[in-house]
């Protein structure tokens, strides 16, 4: 994110933009600007001829690949399959670039580094307006950084804001508004501006800032494919295989925006802006682009937009939150809110913290699917835990239009992922009402159709239906179960218990990644027993 509030202009500003040095000076930055960002961009390699037409070539490969959409689970792994191997020649290629704008993602540094840079950025935090008593930053075994207590804190206590001026957003002073014509995604504009700052390195008013953020992270960009083979046939695998595909589409297109595209009638290349392209041709790459995507993916906050037409409507837009975002995650309450009046965010502690320990916030409602593909960690203690598994009526059911009507009445999509829970729930309340309706007979279907109004009865575990239709119901339920966990059959089961056991240091993604798959099978193990009770009865 951006700061929302332009730098003090000393002079007006002309009509007719200045040139400097050949560039043209852009209409919203001041001329302080745009010669700080010559200077920045003056410092970075440029790729010469036949490594560039080297790259447009990979680029195109990469964008035949990614619009291809797969039509099957072995399809999609063989395609990121091809995917890796486009994007390694890429990086391969983009490496003088990448050493220039991150050094610190190819040197792996380690938290000790972040943890040097901190004292210069808690005084930028505070110069700003940070308030953070009671708090400061330090390491954690497993954790990386966080925020420690530095004398009690009490339930509710607000410990922490930030004021509006040092929230990171879309909201900026820059004129390199990419997709601003061609999407609603916030969170992509956002990306590109981190890109667009930590290109200007020194230049940034938010270098502090920028200085203490990871320099990698375990988000799926980052697996190799013998770590995302870990992932084939389970829930979380379609998600992070198409995570992988949609951000290498993004980088593409940026790539393409900045190098390849030209106005058909004018022959001249198209751009968002002379600032934002002059560093996307210098410094954009795809190890930037990654990394950046990943900061906001693990670090992004919903905040309200200031430039909305109306209060009535309030629009949010992604926002980097800095010193907040230090703090890791535990189970409990939401308590970090934006406070429009004063123009800040807020954070509360949810529970009482002792000096010394670790202070920690929630996230929200998450399932662990969600928190590997987009947080890159997984919570052993998700009460909000579930597993999604993809149901639909079929095209050839000659009955699908009266199953339709009635899922209609129950918002269930024909189509949908519906959730398998733990204990004590186990199955979804719309999963068993979606299943209930996919096993009804033709009368079935004309009797709960008659009267659409008690559609909602299908919903409830207790709903009074006849014996063989719920016997149908939960067999689905049962033989659906088992097929998802013969991808975790007794022997791999045990074969993963021991590689668990056997993971080193410096194996976290591995560790993360079997603690998935444990606890997404005793989710569906659960499910299969509670199910199989059910149908029994």
């Amino acid at each position: 994110m951006g700061k929302n509030t332009k730098r003090n202009k000393k002079t007006k500003q002309p009509q007719q933009p200045p040139q400097q040095n050949g560039v043209t000076a852009s209409a919203s930055g001041t001329a302080v600007e745009d010669f700080e960002d010559q200077q920045a961009a003056s410092s970075l390699p440029r790729l010469n001829g036949k490594k560039r037409s080297q790259l447009n070539k990979l680029v195109e490969e990469l964008l035949n690949l990614v619009e291809k959409q797969p039509a099957n689970p072995n399809e999609e792994w063989k395609q990121y399959e091809q995917l890796q191997q486009l994007l390694k020649q890429i990086m391969i290629l983009e490496e003088p670039l990448s050493q220039a704008v991150c050094p610190q993602i190819n040197d792996s540094p380690d938290d000790q580094t972040r943890l040097a840079k901190v004292e210069a950025f808690s005084a930028w935090a505070k110069d700003g307006g940070v308030h953070s008593e009671g708090l400061e930053i330090a390491i954690f075994p497993g954790y990386q950084l966080g925020l420690r207590a530095t004398r009690p804190l009490a339930k509710d206590e607000l410990v922490l804001s930030v004021p509006r001026k040092l929230i990171f957003s879309e909201e900026s002073n820059s004129d390199c508004r990419l997709f601003g014509k061609m999407t609603q995604a916030t969170h992509l504009n956002l990306a590109y501006d981190l890109v667009i700052e930590k290109i200007r390195g020194e230049f940034s008013e938010w270098r502090p800032y920028i200085d203490v953020l990871p320099a990698k992270y375990s988000t799926v960009l980052y697996f190799t494919t013998k770590q995302m083979e870990l992932l084939r046939g389970t829930a979380a695998a379609s998600l992070a295989l198409r995570q992988c595909r949609v951000i290498a589409k993004q980088y593409a297109f940026l790539y393409r925006y900045a190098h390849t595209m030209t106005e058909p009638s004018t022959g001249n290349r198209s751009h968002p802006g002379e600032r934002g392209l002059f560093f996307t041709q210098h410094g954009l790459c795809y190890e930037l682009y990654r990394w950046a995507v990943s900061t906001v993916m693990t670090r992004q906050n919903l905040v309200p937009s200031e430039k909305q037409e109306s209060e009535d409507t309030p629009k949010l837009i992604s926002a980097l939150i800095p010193y907040w975002d230090m703090a890791n995650h535990r189970p409990g309450k939401i308590t970090s809110f934006y406070a429009a009046v004063p123009r800040q965010l807020e954070c509360t502690a949810q529970e009482a913290v002792d000096a010394g320990e670790q202070f920690f916030i929630y996230y929200g409602d998450r399932s662990n699917t969600d928190l590997l593909v987009h947080n890159g960690f997984v919570d052993d203690n998700n009460l909000k835990d579930y597993v999604n598994i993809r149901v639909g009526l079929s095209l050839t059911d000659a009955l699908a239009a009266k199953r339709a009507s009635i899922l209609d009445k129950l918002n269930i999509r024909y189509t949908a992922e519906l959730r398998v829970l733990p204990a004590p729930d186990f199955i979804s309340k719309e999963l068993l009402a979606f299943v209930r309706v996919f096993k009804m007979s033709a009368e079935q279907l004309d009797h709960w159709c008659s009267d659409l109004e008690r559609a909602g009865d299908l919903l409830h575990i207790d709903c009074a239906l006849e014996t063989d239709h719920e016997t149908r119901t939960w067999q689905f339920l049962e033989d659906r179960l088992k097929l998802l966990l013969a991808v975790f059959n007794k022997e791999m089961q045990e074969a993963d218990e021991v590689k668990e056991l056997e993971l080193k240091d410096g194996q976290e993604i591995e560790h993360m990644l079997f603690l998935y798959r444990r606890l997404e099978r005793s989710i569906l193990a659960g499910a299969l027993q509670y199910a199989q009770e059910h149908r029994k009865v």
